[in-house]
C-alpha cells in the first residue's frame, strides 16, 4: 500500500501466488498463463482518500480454440475501471441524486457513471418475466425539447416494463417484441389502457388484436380541463378588452382552483370558484360539466355511465361555447373506449403514478440529450428490478 505525498490518495497492489490456471468459457479446456497485463482500478476512498488498486492481471490463450482472455477478478467486473463496491455505492446514488451530482461526488465523469448505469439496469432488466401479464397501460411523455417523445408501458402494479423511443404504432410493436422475448404472449394481452393518440390505436390493433382498448379517466379529464381553461382565458379577454381590468386581474390568477377538484379545495379557493361561477355564466357552465364528466366513472354500471354520458354529450353541444368544442369530439369519437372502463376496470391511479415517476426523473436530470438515458433512469426507478 502506498500514500501519496500529498496525501490525497491511495494506491493498494495486489499479487497473485502460484500457478495461475482458467478455464476457457468457449469450450471449456484448461489454460495456463502466459504473460501479464497491469490493471487499475477505482475504489471507495479510504479515509476520505481516493483509492485505486492495482493488480497485474494473469492473460491466458486457450489451447484448443485460440481464444485470448484475461482471467476474472472477484473485485470487479470485466472491462470495467472500478471496483464492485465502488459500482454499487455509485448506483444507490444515482437512485436518489442526478448523474452529474454524483459525479461531483464522487470525483468521477458523469459519461463514465452512465455506462455503469447502463451495465446496471441491462443486467437486472435480463431477468424481467412478462409470462403472466394480461393488461397493460401506455402512455408518451417528452424525451426533450422539439417534440421528442418516448413511449412508457407500465404493468398493473405500477412497474415500468418497457420504455421506447417514439409514440407510434412502431413503439407498440417494439413491445410486442420485448414481450415475447421476456416469456410473454400478445394472446394472453386482453385489457389495454392508454391515451387518445392515433398511433397508439393503430400499433393495439395490429399487435394486439384480442385486446379491449380503454381511454382512461386521466387523459379524458385532461381535455376537460384545457376546455375550463380556455373558457376563463375567453372571459378574461372579454373583461380586459372591455376596460373591466380589475375584474380580469381577478380571474387572472384562478386556473389552478378552477382545474383542482371540488373536494380538495380549502375554503377560502371555494369562495373564489363560487364567486367565479356566479360572476361568469360561460366559465359556470363549463365548469359544471367538468364535474359532471367526472361522475360517469361513478356509476355501478356501463349501461348507467353510458346513459350519463349520452346526456353530457346532448347538454355540452346544446351550449355552443367554443371552449367545449375539442371535449365534444374527444367524448363522441371515443365513446365506446371510454366506457370500457367498467368492462377493464384499470386504475386511473396507475396513469397518474406513473407519469408522477418520470416527471420526477425528468425534473432531476433537467432534460436528456439521449432518449437511452431517460429509458435508463425510467427502469432504475420505475421497473422494480434494479
Amino acid at each position: 500500500m502506498n500514500i501519496d505525498d500529498t496525501e490525497t490518495r491511495v494506491d493498494i497492489r495486489i499479487r497473485s501466488k502460484g500457478k495461475v490456471e482458467h478455464i476457457c468459457p468457449d469450450c471449456g479446456c484448461s489454460c495456463e498463463g502466459y504473460d501479464k497485463r497491469e490493471r487499475t482500478w477505482q475504489h471507495m476512498d479510504f479515509f476520505d482518500m481516493e483509492c485505486h488498486l492495482h493488480c497485474a492481471v494473469p492473460r491466458m490463450e486457450c489451447p484448443k480454440c485460440g481464444k485470448v482472455m484475461l482471467v476474472d477478478v472477484p473485485w470487479a467486473q470485466e472491462n470495467s475501471g472500478f471496483t464492485l463496491l465502488f459500482e454499487a455505492k455509485g448506483v444507490e446514488l444515482m437512485k436518489e441524486m442526478p448523474v452529474n451530482a454524483t459525479g461531483r461526488y464522487l470525483g468521477v465523469t458523469d459519461k463514465r457513471l452512465w455506462r455503469v448505469l447502463d451495465k446496471h439496469v441491462e443486467e437486472r432488466m435480463k431477468h424481467q418475466d412478462l409470462s403472466e401479464l394480461d393488461r397493460f397501460y401506455v402512455d408518451e411523455t417528452s424525451c426533450r425539447r422539439g417534440h421528442r417523445y418516448v413511449s412508457i408501458f407500465v404493468d398493473e402494479d405500477h412497474n415500468i416494463i418497457f420504455v421506447t423511443n417514439g409514440n407510434d404504432a412502431s413503439s407498440v410493436a417494439r413491445f410486442r417484441e420485448h414481450l415475447e422475448a421476456h416469456e410473454g404472449k400478445a394472446s394472453n394481452v386482453k385489457f389495454i389502457c392508454c391515451d387518445m393518440g392515433k398511433g397508439f390505436l393503430s400499433g393495439i390493433k395490429n399487435e394486439f388484436p384480442g385486446a379491449v382498448v380503454t381511454y382512461d379517466r386521466y387523459h379524458v379529464i385532461q381535455h376537460m380541463s384545457l376546455a375550463v381553461d380556455r373558457a376563463r382565458r375567453h372571459e378574461w379577454n372579454v373583461l380586459r378588452e372591455g376596460g373591466r381590468l380589475k375584474d380580469a386581474t381577478k380571474l387572472k390568477g384562478q386556473r389552478f382552483v378552477l382545474l383542482r377538484n371540488v373536494e380538495n379545495l380549502s375554503p377560502s379557493q371555494k369562495e373564489r370558484v363560487d364567486w367565479i361561477l356566479e360572476s361568469h355564466k360561460e366559465i359556470g357552465i363549463v365548469y359544471g360539466l367538468k364535474e359532471s364528466l367526472r361522475d360517469t366513472w361513478d356509476y355501478d354500471s356501463g349501461y348507467g355511465a353510458a346513459n350519463h354520458l349520452l346526456d353530457w354529450l346532448i347538454t355540452a353541444e346544446r351550449t355552443g361555447i367554443s371552449a367545449l368544442r375539442d371535449i365534444i369530439k374527444v367524448v363522441d369519437n371515443h365513446f365506446s373506449e371510454i366506457l370500457n372502463w367498467f368492462r377493464s376496470k384499470m386504475n386511473n391511479g396507475v396513469m397518474e403514478g406513473m407519469n408522477s415517476v418520470i416527471q420526477a426523473v425528468k425534473r432531476r436530470a433537467r432534460g436528456y440529450r439521449d432518449w437511452r438515458n431517460l429509458r435508463t433512469m425510467c427502469y432504475l426507478r420505475g421497473s422494480g428490478l434494479c
